[in-house]
């Protein structure tokens, strides 16, 4: 017995940079699996190396899996929490900036700016749906929402470009344009449906 152990010791200190290996520490942590090793130490026949081998590989995999979970649970949680600050910060409500300062207009500002924005919805959206004969069409442009009218309106009827929009509205002209080819495609589908 007292010969068993040291030679079970032995093995384990020529072994030692091997041993303290973080997933061989593991691996002989379950105490079902320092028995099968200690048994192949002893008696070394192939059977005893295949049954510490097929444990070793089934413990290998078991540790990858559980890594694998780990990380995919650590990296959906950070694109989680990603989206759902994203989608915080761009579905703020006009009176969660407060009434201080905040991006260069006030709160205030803004209910002016969304009231300005109604009445010029008022005027722009008449001009192009009053010089439409096609009943058609008519129905079909009743159907965009009020901006894809305006910018409608000013392409087609006042002859603005893109950029001097960008400018009446206050946003990009890369919005304008994806707004109009919407509006576009939205008209397009609307026609073809109603053509059926």
């Amino acid at each position: 017995m007292e010969k068993d152990n040291q030679k079970i010791e032995e093995f384990f200190y020529r072994n030692n940079e091997q041993v303290s290996n973080p997933i061989i520490k593991s691996f002989l942590s379950d105490s079902e699996n320092l028995h099968l090793v200690q048994k192949a130490i002893l008696y070394p026949t192939d059977i005893n190396k295949k049954l510490v081998d097929e444990s070793f590989q089934s413990h290998y995999i078991n540790v990858r899996k559980t890594k694998y979970v780990s990380n995919l649970i650590y990296f959906f949680s950070l694109d989680f929490d990603k989206k759902r600050r994203r989608q915080q910060n761009r579905t703020l409500l006009i009176l969660d900036n407060g009434l201080s300062k905040y991006g260069g207009t006030t709160a205030i500002e803004q209910i002016e700016d969304v009231s300005k924005e109604k009445e010029l919805d008022n005027i722009v959206g008449e001009g192009l749906l009053d010089n439409i004969e096609n009943e058609q069409l008519l129905k079909a442009l009743q159907k965009l929402t009020v901006r894809q009218l305006q910018i409608l309106e000013m392409i087609y009827v006042k002859e603005l470009s893109i950029k001097e929009i960008g400018q009446t509205l206050q946003t990009s002209p890369q919005n304008i344009s994806n707004l109009h080819r919407n509006a576009l495609n939205k008209l397009n589908y609307t026609l073809r449906k109603k053509g059926e």
